[in-house]
C-alpha cells in the first residue's frame, strides 16, 4: 500500500491486515456518470463507463461516446481499450395484463430519475428536456402517480425495451450493438422467481 496524493495519503499496512498478492493484480476501474464531463474522465483514466439505466441508444450515440473518444484520445487509448456497461429498463410479459402491470412500473421508474435535473441531458438528446422541472415539481409535491402520467408511450420506448420471455434478450442486443459491452436487466418489480419462464427468459438473453 503506497499512495500518496495531493490530498491523502494511503500508506499504512500492518501485518495483520496485509492480505498479500492477489491474483488478479490489475482490478478494472469502472466509474458511473451521465454528464460529458464524467463521462470523458472514464475514457482518460478508466478501463470503463457505468451507463445510467436512464439510457437511449440516441444518448449514447450522440452524447456519452462523443465525450469518451476525447478521454481515450487524450490517454493515448482506443474503443478496445474500453467498456461500457449499464443495466437495462425492460418490460417483459406475455400477456397484455403483464405488460400493462410492468409498463405502469418503468414509467415511474423513468419519472423519478427524469425528474432529477442532473440527468436532463438524456432527456435533451430527444427534445424533451422540460419535462425535468414538472417532473420535479411533483416529486417536492410528492405527487409520485402524477409523476408517472407525464411520461408517454414513445418515451417508455425510447428509454425501456417491451418484449415477451421469448423475445426481450434478442431486442436487448439488436437495441445496443455497438453501443455497450454488457448489460442487465433493470427491472423496478419482483419477477416471480418461481415462474417456470424465468430460466428461458435468462437462458435466451445470454445465448
Amino acid at each position: 500500500l503506497a499512495f500518496k496524493g495531493q490530498f491523502y495519503r494511503f500508506d499504512l499496512m500492518t501485518p495483520f491486515f496485509n492480505p498479500g498478492p492477489i491474483a488478479h493484480p490489475k482490478v478494472p476501474i469502472y466509474i458511473a456518470g451521465v454528464n460529458r464531463y464524467m463521462c470523458r474522465i472514464a475514457g482518460e483514466v478508466c478501463d470503463g463507463l457505468h451507463v445510467h439505466p436512464f439510457n437511449s441508444p440516441k444518448y449514447l450515440r450522440e452524447y456519452v461516446h462523443p465525450a469518451v473518444e476525447e478521454g481515450l484520445s487524450a490517454s493515448g487509448r482506443k474503443r478496445a481499450d474500453f467498456t461500457y456497461t449499464t443495466a437495462s429498463f425492460v418490460v417483459v410479459g406475455d400477456t397484455e395484463e403483464e405488460l400493462a402491470k410492468n409498463r405502469r412500473a418503468v414509467k415511474q421508474q423513468i419519472a423519478f430519475y427524469a425528474s432529477t435535473r442532473t440527468y436532463e441531458p438524456v432527456l435533451a438528446a430527444h427534445g424533451w428536456q422540460d419535462l425535468t422541472p414538472a417532473l420535479h415539481r411533483k416529486s417536492v409535491e410528492g405527487d409520485w402517480p402524477g409523476m408517472a402520467d407525464l411520461i408517454t408511450d414513445e418515451m417508455l420506448d425510447t428509454f425501456a425495451v417491451t418484449g415477451g420471455y421469448d423475445t426481450v434478450g434478442a431486442r436487448l442486443k439488436q437495441r445496443y450493438a455497438g453501443l455497450l459491452d454488457s448489460t442487465a436487466l433493470y427491472q423496478p418489480y419482483q419477477p416471480g422467481l418461481d415462474d417456470p419462464r424465468l430460466p428461458r427468459f435468462i437462458k435466451e438473453f445470454n445465448a
